[in-house]
């Protein structure tokens, strides 16, 4: 290298005088050179940079590269002086050019594993749960006492070789973790039950009071999830011994072994989260301590699979999905996540063509029934949004390419919870299932009479529109609504007194399925009057009153109003208040509609006597939201307070 410094002074012909002492300010444009380095420092006017002789820059700072042999010299395997342009390459009267150098020693550590971060067990895990709300004493203590050291992780050192995917092995070992902080936490929050009992105790819950509206589970398999991993954890075992025991819960032989265990598990806490939330504190006290611990684990668990969910998609991609959606709404009280996880559901379910009947051929008879159910399921709660207007839709008819040839019920009947054993209940799931398809024929004619008003509206203001077709189209849409609202009479045992059953009340049994047979009756009382309200309100608002055979008169339609709000409060006061705290956000969200009609008409309205009634009913109305104990109820009392 100094040989080779020395021949490039000599060709320059310039003398560099030594490093100046320390104090000694070198003069601009004076360049000097160190003693123990060939590298040179070059002082210009206002620019300071480094000279090297293999390259002189002026303007940016040079890359010191060390000696090495030129392309050109290195291609024909002869000996190159390292001069900015060698001698070869000037005798050839070629251009020059040298490789950048490559940097020795150890990789950084961020080359090394290109696996996605995992939180760590301890202390310092966030401080919220997924919900975004504080996360729960049970919680602390969980991931506090499970913890592993970052260097003895069974998670901590596993890489994988996709930067975008993780290996299976490390899907089931995450898996394990987060289920870990789960049963750890559920013992923690309460230490005189088992967290086998609290999931079985949330499955009792939901066939008394969701599956009626919500058919999306097969009991058999759910209590078969709670015993495979819901197993008991030790106090004072080492956190390793506890996790091993996980683990073995998740053991499989293949890949359609490992993500069932997982859509399993997820499942379980989906629906064991969306229970916990919005039953009362009466039935589960603990509620308020494990409702978030299933939330958590419900979403990690499906974050660990969900783009192979999302590729691969059965009935427990929507089921998850529903159960989120109602969890999170109920646990934030705002709708923007919720709405968002039941819209990828919607897609789900398009991407299936579930609503195409020859879709469900060659599944076996319980994945037919849950994809049947859930694709009604999802195609109730894009008509009720069609109704309330308070999201974009993502199942409608105009987007079935072969149109809705999917069938109400399946020709092979597979009884879904566990009570078909038992005396008195052969029909109980078949009339339930009747009945769930009696609220989704309301809820789909009320969105097309909502739909017929508003293009109605539209034609009236087109001068070139057919006169007489616009009188048709508002006959079409009167015998809808009136047979919406008839629609019960030919289904008495929905809405008449279940005293007529022939189930024994006495038995603890019948007893359990009267429970989920009002409290279906419930749900479709509560629908039929909030649709009737939200049809009139829609018809005020697109002056199409005739529809539902009334004048345009302010004075009528303010009388109208009124009587429609007094039936829905008096059905809200006639129905078990228990099983209003189970419908969760969704009968919150038809009182608010309610409630905001009555106040805008007792603000508005020129009678005295409707101001007063109004207003009376709005007051009803809203010591009801605040019984609830909604945590949407603030926005609601914030507005009245204004």
């Amino acid at each position: 290298m100094i040989g080779s410094f020395g021949r490039f002074m000599d060709s320059s012909k310039r003398e560099f005088p030594r490093q100046p002492h320390p104090k000694q300010v070198p003069t601009p444009g004076e360049i000097y050179v160190t003693a123990n380095c060939p590298t040179s420092t070059l002082l210009l006017p206002g620019l300071h940079c480094h000279y090297n002789p293999h390259f002189l820059t002026t303007g940016m700072a040079s890359k010191e590269i060390s000696k090495q042999a030129c392309k050109l010299c290195r291609r024909r395997k002869v000996k190159c002086d390292g001069l900015p342009t060698c001698r070869n390459c000037c005798t050839a009267k070629t251009t020059c050019h040298y490789s950048p150098p490559k940097k020795r020693g150890p990789k950084p550590v961020k080359w090394q594993d290109t696996r996605p971060t995992e939180p760590p067990l301890g202390p310092t895990y966030a401080a919220t749960d997924s919900s975004g709300e504080p996360e729960s004493p049970a919680l602390s203590i969980a991931t506090n006492a499970f913890s592993y050291p970052a260097s003895t992780s069974p998670v901590a050192n596993s890489a994988t070789v996709n930067p975008l995917f993780e290996r299976p092995d490390t899907q089931t070992q995450t898996a394990a973790r987060v289920h870990l902080g789960l049963l750890a936490g559920l013992l923690a929050a309460t230490p005189s039950e088992t967290a086998a009992s609290i999931a079985n105790h949330c499955i009792l819950l939901y066939t008394q009071y969701v599956f009626g509206s919500t058919p999306v589970c097969h009991e058999a398999t759910l209590r078969a999830t709670v015993s495979r991993f819901f197993v008991p954890l030790s106090d004072d075992a080492d956190p390793a011994v506890n996790y091993a025991r996980v683990s073995r819960c998740f053991a499989a032989d293949d890949e359609r072994e490992r993500i069932g265990a997982l859509r399993s598990i997820a499942l379980l806490a989906a629906l064991c989260a969306a229970v916990t939330y919005v039953v009362p504190e009466s039935l589960l006290p603990s509620k308020h301590l494990t409702a978030p611990l299933f939330l958590r684990a419900a979403r990690e668990t499906l974050r660990i699979y969900e783009d192979y969910d999302l590729e691969h998609p059965n009935s427990s991609s929507l089921g998850i999905r529903l159960f989120l959606s109602s969890a999170m709404q109920t646990a934030t009280g705002t709708r923007g996540v919720a709405f968002h996880i039941l819209s990828e559901a919607g897609l789900i379910a398009m991407r299936m063509r579930l609503y195409d009947e020859s879709s469900l051929e060659g599944r076996g008879p319980i994945e037919e029934t849950l994809l049947r159910n859930a694709f009604w399921q999802l195609y109730v709660c894009d008509k009720t949004a069609l109704v309330m207007k308070d999201r974009p839709v993502t199942i409608h008819e105009t987007l079935f390419d072969t149109g809705l040839t999917l069938e109400a019920h399946s020709r092979n009947f597979v009884p879904l919870f566990g009570h078909s054993g038992e005396s008195n209940s052969a029909g109980i799931e078949h009339r339930l299932s009747e009945g769930f398809h009696v609220i989704r024929r309301l809820w789909t004619m009320a969105a097309r009479v909502i739909q017929g008003m508003e293009l109605h509206s539209r034609k009236a203001f087109d001068a070139f529109a057919d006169m007489q077709a616009c009188q048709e189209s508002i006959a079409q849409l009167s015998e809808v609504y009136f047979e919406m609202i008839t629609i019960a009479n030919n289904l008495p045992p929905l809405v008449r007194s279940l005293k007529e059953s022939s189930l024994d009340s006495n038995r603890e049994s019948d007893q359990h399925l009267l429970d989920i047979l009002q409290r279906q009756r419930t749900s479709y009382l509560i629908t039929l009057h909030s649709i009737k309200v939200m049809v009139l309100i829609s018809a005020i608002q697109f002056n199409t009153t005739e529809v539902m055979g009334l004048s345009a008169e302010p004075l009528t339609l303010a009388m109208r109003q009124i009587e429609l709000a007094q039936d829905f409060l008096n059905i809200l006061d006639s129905v078990p208040f228990i099983h209003l705290q189970t419908d969760g956000e969704h009968c919150v969200d038809k009182i608010r509609i309610v409630g905001s009609q009555l106040l805008g008409l007792a603000h508005d309205a020129e009678n005295d006597a409707v101001k007063a009634q109004a207003n009376q009913c709005a007051m009803r109305l809203i010591e009801m939201f605040a019984r609830l104990d909604s945590k949407a109820s603030d926005v609601l009392e914030q507005y009245v307070d204004f």
